[in-house]
């Protein structure tokens, strides 16, 4: 048995690990760590309330209202990059649908209309006399896919009405885009200033600006008019009447551009091509030409002409249109060519009423807390406790470096004692020990048992009990042994101390190492003949110690338990030894400052919890005879990236009876990978009882089929279905062609992982792109066809995940004894995408164990950290910093003591060229992922300062950091700014 190579160098640094992670988890620097957003000046909890969505003219019926909450980073939740975190609702007959939505924070709508499952389709009324096409004014025409409408809504109360039009979507986007600053001065900037997310602010200035530019009093709150029965306001008051029906005459004007505009990529519906001309235009349109998707003439023009076309036969009526319609003809004929408008939103003062101090003392307190963290890592903990964690974090540093030599020593002592043990029991005596042996003084052997250094130390074996799950607690024969060790192992000062856990006496849970065999044994093997198909190293309850630091200050001690689990893999060319794999570990300990303490004598006490796993030990062969531990970024040394596998793929489709059914199948093969038939079964027809569409009827009859996809065995010229996975029932009639598009928009053929090797690229055959620009599959072979495939993600080797717990308690003071709490989770699967989870709490009274472990208190400081490429296109970041009673000094010379929180977070993207999909909205209201480039992925590139951060202070944003001129320049939403150093 080789030596446990990595091993020494890891357990010396855990004596040094604790401090110094929960220092360094304080130097993330603010600028490259941040995220959040919300709109309230103190924490506050969801508070879940019912609002009203009322869409366009009362005239879409069954159309699909999406609500999302705008998140702590000021935009709207989502699932994952362009897709949206939403809770769906469908309109009546008259456009109302009731939704949920959180009173405490921003809230997010859109709208498309929709086929549904049942073959039921979203419909919306014609408001031109003129007609929509071969639709007459007055009736309903189909409508899928769009429009996509947005509203955006601020301070929202239960029952409150808001509407969805295209005006309220220009308003929702220049509300993400801009916000307005009233004044202007040293570090301040007037006028419609850049954001990149959603506050407050804006979202009540653009609804404001927008409403002026079209003359309505609130494009959000006013109801505008349906035109086919306008005589329903002969009873309404006049000025409510009016506003009403110029509001109709607008929308009824701009249905007339939608009818007409084709879509782009950039730009699905009419309305979203204007709200970005009025963003460029920084909250102006066009009065007159321009030369833009939009002109307010023109618009203003043909809503005056359709409504003065409306038959209408009340008198009270007809007085109202022709109020609107000359009041439009008026202000259409002042416009002036090629002029800008020159609207700005109402103050905030009126807009925000007794709110607007609420607001401002926020930005006053946001500013004075980010000065306190500028040097954050210094104050986060209270006076004197930093000082006392770097002297513990000296000791534990200086401990690991004084023993490092003997700890590696010691640590590979253990593999030589049970290639020692194993040589005497093998031989029936113990052969010569090694003169270089640092650790070994004298032995005896009486089979099967072996005593070492005066018998401090003894080793034997057992067949180790590896099935849990039965009720043999003793088995005579398994497929590992256990060297077993119990005793002392000591290299000049340093000791390990090693016996088994029991329970009644009885080893519930051996100690030593583990040998795993191929085939069942009673006895450890020969290595020779019957090598070893994996090694643990097991110390269920071992105590680790430096016996000339007792009694000084330097005293310490390591206790727990540590399990290292190596996996075999044989050499794939038959030409060399089997080597072994890091698969598992496991450290679970405690550190104190006095040795043997079983009176309760300690004064510093840390835990400390270590796991980690590789995903593919099992998938390659290693450089060396034993794996190393820095394996997170290695790459698959014999398949880099670029690599070109002739072959990789065959696939085909078919038809098959299973069960009395006639199924159609695709069989997919990979070299080197898991080859499957993807089954669909025969459409069936099924009430609706979960209201899958979403339309409050649950006895209505929709198409429904199984899909299942089997594991498949032999040569592709004739598979053998080995297993199937669980059924899983699609909301479709079976259709194989669009069944096997939907799962190769998302990859599933496109790009095949191979074990140990990485991820493909698969260029299989497309039809030309569609209106949308969207690729589909070509039709399906049904003979076996091959596909090449190129590695576009090499293979990640070693650990893939980690865990680590640490909770450090410093009794620095005689009246306060404050714990500390680390917790920090790693997921990198592949070097492109890596997930990290980091939470350190301070001062706390209890811990949130759900997710990372955070601390609970009424004392606590904490610091919250994320960071992900999950993606692969874009790189997230989010820190939040939380300190409890923080005196503020505040910029207009007053003082504040308050509990305060700031979280700072945003995107990076990565990807320079065009991407390779994107998600667009389908014929059903659902998501549909669009592939645009049938290629394995865009061109990356990375700059930190590209990134843009949102400041949220308390539960509210209130500004960004951006990186300009050399400097994160940090704006808030009033057009203050300064200089983040």
């Amino acid at each position: 048995m080789s030596r446990f190579s990595d091993v020494p160098s890891f357990l010396r640094n855990v004596i040094a690990f604790n401090s110094t992670l929960v220092r360094s988890a304080l130097v993330v620097s603010i600028p490259f760590a941040l995220a959040a957003c919300s709109n309230d000046d103190s924490s506050s909890s969801a508070t879940s309330i019912r609002i009203n969505v009322q869409v366009g003219q009362e005239d879409f019926n069954e159309a699909m209202v999406r609500a999302v909450t705008v998140s702590e980073t000021g935009k709207p939740s989502k699932i994952q990059p362009g897709v949206l975190s939403a809770s769906q609702f469908t309109t009546d007959a008259e456009g109302a649908a009731e939704a949920t939505g959180d009173a405490t924070e921003i809230l997010y709508l859109d709208v498309y209309g929709r086929e549904d499952s049942d073959g039921g389709i979203t419909t919306r009324r014609c408001q031109l006399v003129a007609g929509c096409g071969s639709v007459s004014f007055g009736d309903e025409y189909s409508i899928v896919a769009e429009p996509g409408w947005r509203s955006v809504a601020a301070g929202i109360e239960s029952g409150q009405l808001i509407r969805v039009t295209p005006l309220t979507d220009l308003a929702a986007e220049l509300a993400f885009e801009r916000v307005y600053s009233e004044t202007s001065g040293d570090q301040q900037d007037a006028g419609w200033l850049e954001s990149g997310y959603y506050s407050v602010y804006s979202t009540l200035q653009a609804e404001s600006q927008v409403s002026r530019l079209f003359g309505i009093d609130s494009i959000q709150s006013r109801e505008p008019a349906d035109l086919t029965q306008l005589n329903e306001w002969r009873k309404a008051n006049q000025s409510e009447a009016l506003a009403s029906i110029r509001y109709g005459a607008l929308l009824a004007a701009w249905q007339s551009y939608e009818l007409s505009y084709t879509g782009t990529a950039e730009a699905a519906a009419f309305a979203h091509a204007v709200a970005q001309d009025l963003v460029s235009n920084d909250g102006q349109l066009y009065q007159k030409a321009g030369g833009q998707n939009l002109a307010l003439y023109d618009l203003f023009d043909l809503a005056a002409n359709n409504l003065s076309s409306v038959s209408v036969t009340d008198s009270t009526v007809q007085g109202y249109v022709a109020s609107v319609v000359s009041s439009l003809q008026s202000e259409r004929d002042a416009f002036v060519d090629g002029e800008l408008t020159a609207v700005v939103p109402a103050t905030l003062s009126s807009l925000l009423g007794d709110e607007l101090e609420d607001y401002q003392l926020g930005i006053l307190r946001a500013k004075a807390f980010i000065d306190e963290l500028r040097n954050y890592g210094q104050y986060f903990f209270e006076d004197g406790y930093r000082d006392a964690l770097d002297d513990y974090s000296n000791v534990l540093s200086a401990i690991g470096e004084d023993n490092a030599e003997n700890l590696n020593t010691l640590t590979s002592a253990v593999a030589e004692i049970a290639d020692f043990y194993r040589d005497c029991y093998l031989n029936s005596g113990c052969p010569s020990p090694d003169a270089g042996w640092e650790w070994y003084s004298d032995h005896s052997y009486s089979a099967p048992v072996l005593k070492l250094n005066s018998g401090t130390l003894t080793v034997s074996q057992a067949v180790a009990d590896i099935n849990l799950l039965d009720d043999d607690d003793t088995p005579t024969s398994s497929r590992a042994i256990d060297v077993l060790m119990t005793g002392r192992i000591s290299v000049n000062d340093l000791i390990l101390e090693l016996d088994h856990t029991y329970d009644d006496d009885v080893i519930s849970s051996p100690t030593g190492v583990r040998i795993f065999y191929a085939d069942t044994v009673s006895v450890i093997q020969d290595e020779t003949t019957s090598p070893a198909t994996g090694y643990q190293l097991r110390w269920t309850d071992f105590t680790l110690y430096d016996s000339a630091d007792v009694s000084s200050d330097n005293e310490a001690e390591i206790t727990g338990a540590f399990s290292l689990l190596y996996q075999g893999v044989d050499d794939p060319n038959a030409a060399a030894e089997r080597r072994y794999n890091i698969a598992e570990l496991v450290l679970n300990s405690r550190i104190s400052d006095v040795v043997d303490d079983d009176t309760g004598t300690d004064a510093n006490i840390t835990t400390l919890f270590v796991s980690a796993a590789a995903n593919q030990a099992a998938d390659y062969y290693p450089d060396s005879e034993f794996s190393s531990f820095n394996a997170f970024f290695d790459r698959a040394p014999l398949f880099p990236e670029g690599t070109v596998t002739t072959g990789l793929v065959q696939y085909r489709a078919g038809s098959e009876t299973v069960s009395g059914r006639e199924t159609v199948y695709l069989d997919y093969f990979v070299e080197g990978g898991d080859d499957f038939r993807y089954r669909f079964y025969p459409t069936i027809m099924r009430e609706d009882t979960a209201d899958i569409d979403g339309d409050d009827n649950v006895e209505e009859l929709i198409a429904t089929h199984d899909y299942e996809a089997c594991l498949l065995s032999g040569d592709p010229s004739s598979p053998v279905v080995e297993r199937c996975e669980p059924k899983q029932r699609l909301n479709a009639e079976q259709d194989l062609q669009n069944a096997v598009n939907e799962l190769w928009q998302i990859g599933v053929f496109s790009r095949p992982e191979v074990p140990g090797q990485g991820i493909y690229f698969v260029e299989l055959p497309t039809q030309a792109a569609d209106a949308k620009g969207c690729l589909t599959l070509a039709e399906l072979p049904t003979s076996l066809t091959s596909l090449d495939g190129t590695l576009y993600r090499s293979a990640q080797l070693g650990l893939s995940n980690a865990r680590l717990t640490s909770e450090v308690v410093l009794d620095y003071t005689s009246d306060t004894d404050p714990k500390t709490l680390l917790d920090v989770e790693i997921s990198a699967p592949y070097s492109e995408q890596v997930n990290v989870s980091l939470a350190l709490s301070h001062d706390y009274t209890s811990v949130n164990t759900t997710g990372v472990y955070t601390g609970i208190g009424t004392n606590l400081d904490r610091l919250l950290f994320d960071f992900s490429t999950e993606n692969g296109t874009v790189e997230t970041k989010t820190l939040s910093v939380y300190k409890d009673g923080v005196d503020l000094s505040l910029a207009n010379g007053t003082t504040d003591t308050v509990d305060s929180e700031i979280i700072l977070g945003g995107d990076l993207p990565l990807t320079t060229g065009a991407p390779v999909y994107r998600y667009i909205v389908g014929d059903d209201g659902e998501y549909r992922r669009c592939v645009v480039s049938n290629t394995a992925e865009e061109s990356y590139s990375r700059d930190p300062q590209d990134a843009e951060y949102t400041v949220n202070y308390r539960d509210k944003v209130y500004g960004e950091i951006t990186y300009e001129s050399g400097a994160w320049v940090i704006r808030y939403i009033d057009g203050t700014w300064e200089s983040l150093y």
